[in-house]
């Protein structure tokens, strides 16, 4: 069926009337005796009312007496203005409601992205600070896990307060210190290892190997306990809470991951012995001061996705789901914060992009730089060097844009943009065009350029970016609006720039033996 053409809009006028009553505006209105049929006729105002029974009190030579008004006629003026009055506030709110709803996704969004950050919108104040002394702290949901005074206590991420505490799991080592902390908002419980030598993450010796896991739900209680399986060898907790395990057989290493409640396993590999790992001094360690052989050894390196495992004479990384995705000390392996990875082989400057499951979708690209904030909704853009600049490239490889000009870094990719860094501070770029947007000019403020950015955070319509190395000298930080590039606001750092995380939305600082929270 063809297409009708769509009608052109009409103009169409409104009489705007004084002298309108306060009733019906749609109700019929009479007509004067002897007026063509169908045509009202509307009295002038001066008009003499009609007497009972039609009977005039004055009237012309043919002896018509106007008709008065009828009771039911309305105010049309007052009518249209309060319709109209009516539209725009049903419209204002309408278009309000969908604001707060677009506005509530994009904080979402936030919540989860590496580097979202919600609010920013003004320099931050300490909401709380936490004494850690020497130890780790870890995440795990809403809370922050601290072993202290001989207990593990459990901090509110957004108040800070104490929300319980465990004396029974004082020596014990519970969760990881993710790499992408995002990630930790989503554990519903708590997984702890107990028993052994477990003083340090990576020990300067050997150590005894745990002997008990327990799993906590965030309410501090315990929900399983169980002895752990000494034949699978050593253990780690793994960001996701599961426990990666590790064995030595005849032929090399068996590692295997298994559910920390019930000690089912998600998956097995077989690691073979290598003549040549071990060359980085894995097949010796330090004991007091004195290197000594060291065959036996295990270590776990749960490193921005990946797992990876390496003794004397093995070695291995795998994805969480267990894919190979090196062996050996061949290369060096990085996850991304959408999920692929990124594979270097020792000695080669080539970098392969290998997918989720492992598998490689692009070979030999040149060094890929992984944003360090987004807002959620940045495209699978794959940002590579491109001699001393810079390549966005498309999932199947092809270039969609490339910057000439020097790149430090990707601060920061959107949906609609990325700002990288380069001289003379940040530029943003057109995702689709490779457009130059605009330029954020840090030189102009004194201290650190964007080669020196420690950190940055993706806000509302900003970008947060944390310029200098050391706290006190020409350190700061500065806000900077997506629309034209033009400085929200800027202060000077007070606190270790490299000790910033973004959990949950919330903006977290590492330094020194305390972690506080700016808000």
């Amino acid at each position: 069926m063809p297409f009708r053409r769509r009608e052109q809009p009409r103009q169409i006028a409104f009489e705007a009337v004084d002298d309108l009553d306060d009733d019906d505006a749609f109700a019929p209105r009479p007509t004067r005796p002897g007026a063509p049929s169908g045509r009202p006729d509307t009295p002038p105002d001066d008009a003499a009312p009609a007497a009972p029974h039609g009977v005039g009190t004055s009237g012309d030579e043919d002896g018509v007496v106007p008709v008065p008004r009828a009771p039911r006629v309305h105010r049309r003026r007052r009518l249209v203005v309060t319709g109209v009055a009516g539209t725009l506030v049903l419209v204002l709110g309408g278009l309000t409601a969908l604001d707060t709803v677009r506005a509530r996704q994009a904080e979402a969004l936030l919540r989860t992205a590496p580097g979202g950050v919600v609010g920013l919108t003004q320099p931050p104040d300490e909401v709380w600070s936490v004494d850690t002394g020497e130890a780790w702290p870890t995440l795990a949901g809403d809370l922050l896990l601290v072993p202290v005074d001989g207990a593990l206590v459990a901090h509110d991420l957004t108040s800070g307060e104490e929300v319980w505490r465990r004396a029974d799991l004082g020596r014990s080592r519970c969760g990881t210190f993710v790499a992408r902390p995002e990630g930790a908002t989503a554990l519903s419980t708590i997984t702890c290892v107990s028993g052994g030598s477990l003083e340090d993450l990576v020990p300067s010796h050997p150590t005894r190997p745990p002997t008990t896991v327990s799993v906590l739900g965030r309410d501090g209680r315990t929900l399983a306990e169980r002895d752990l399986d000494a034949s699978r060898g050593s253990t780690e907790v793994l960001a996701d809470g599961d426990l990666v395990r590790a064995a030595r057989d005849d032929q090399g290493l068996v590692v295997t991951v298994e559910d920390a409640r019930t000690g089912d396993v998600r998956w097995t590999r077989s690691v073979p012995a290598d003549d040549v790992a071990g060359d980085d001094g894995t097949c010796e360690t330090s004991v007091e001061g004195v290197m000594v052989d060291d065959r036996e050894s295990v270590y776990f390196f749960d490193v921005a996705g990946t797992i990876s495992v390496r003794g004397c004479r093995v070695g291995a990384t795998f994805s969480p789901g267990g894919d190979l995705l090196s062996s050996g000390d061949d290369a060096y392996v990085e996850g991304l914060a959408d999920g692929r990875f990124t594979r270097t082989a020792i000695g080669r400057t080539g970098t392969d992009v290998l997918d989720a499951e492992g598998a490689v979708i692009l070979r030999d690209v040149s060094e890929v730089l992984d944003p360090l904030a987004t807002d959620g909704t940045a495209p699978p853009l794959l940002f590579v060097r491109s001699g001393s600049g810079l390549a966005a490239l498309a999932e199947d490889g092809h270039q969609v844009w490339a910057f000439p000009r020097y790149t430090a870094q990707v601060l920061l990719a959107t949906r609609d943009m990325t700002v990288v860094g380069t001289f003379p501070g940040a530029v943003a770029i057109d995702n689709v065009t490779g457009e130059e947007l605009w330029t954020w000019r840090a030189s102009e403020r004194g201290g650190s350029s964007s080669s020196d950015v420690s950190a940055a955070f993706a806000g509302h319509g900003s970008l947060t970016v944390v310029l200098g190395t050391q706290p006190g000298s020409g350190a700061r930080w500065s806000s900077i609006d997506l629309a034209d590039g033009s400085t929200r606001w800027e202060e000077p750092l007070t606190v270790e720039p490299y000790g910033f995380l973004a959990v949950g939305g919330r903006l977290l600082v590492l330094d020194g033996q305390r972690i506080l929270r700016l808000g």
